[in-house]
This record gives structure tokens, sequence and C-alpha cells, in this order.
């Protein structure tokens, strides 16, 4: 108990023993930003091109991300398992990257109020 009370304390009532409110849920959101470098055409990695020609920086929103946007992303995701079961790899450990990338996981999540949106995409000195 003594260390709830410290926590509870030193981080001015962030953590506490209950979850957050039903309204704190629905009037909570998040927003997410990610930048990544590539290259703008697959034949220059295999010409040896060593550093990304391109930037894009890509942003992701939904509504609260424990309570409502987890469930949302698994239940999804194990909606595509059960119904996409033959699009899916055979065999072996992916990476959700390569399990889900060529289904339509982006459009559901899309569909259930999660935005993907591509800020900015510009070439970079090599």
């Amino acid at each position: 108990m003594a260390s709830l009370e410290i926590s509870l304390v030193f981080t001015l009532g962030w953590f506490r023993k209950k979850g957050p409110s039903e309204e704190e849920v629905r009037s909570a959101s998040f927003k997410m930003w990610f930048v990544g470098h590539g290259f703008s055409d697959g034949s220059l990695v295999s010409q040896g091109k060593s550093k990304p020609d391109m930037e894009i920086v890509t942003r992701v929103m939904g509504p609260e991300i424990g309570y409502l946007t987890t469930p949302i992303i698994l239940l999804q995701c194990a909606l595509i398992v059960l119904g996409q079961r033959d699009n899916l790899p055979k065999g072996g450990v992916f990476t959700p990257g390569i399990v889900f990338g060529p289904t339509d996981l982006q459009e559901r999540l899309q569909e259930n109020g999660i935005s993907f949106d591509v800020v900015s995409k510009r070439a970079i000195s090599a």
C-alpha cells in the first residue's frame, strides 16, 4: 500500500488504484506520427544503393488507445486470421507487417474510427 500512496504523490495522481472513468475514456484520443526512410524504387536496393532516397511522415489517430483502440485492433486482426486464412503466410513466425500487410486491416481499422494519413512525402539527398 505504501508504494501506491507514494506513486500517487509523485505522479500527481496520474497513477491510481481504479482505472479511468467512462467519461475520461470517451473524451480521450491518441495521435502518433511516424517517420520512415526508404527507397522510391525497389530496384535501387538491388543496384547496391545503401542510403534511402525518400522520407515519409505518417499520422495515426483514433479513440482512447488502451480501452478503445486496442480492442478494436485485436478484434479486427482476429477476424482477419479467422476469415482470410488463405491469404495469410504459411508456417513459421512472422511479424505483424508480414501477416497483415497484404490484408484489408487498414481499411477495417479506418471503418472503426482509426485514421491513417500521409502527412508528407519527399525525396532526400543520398
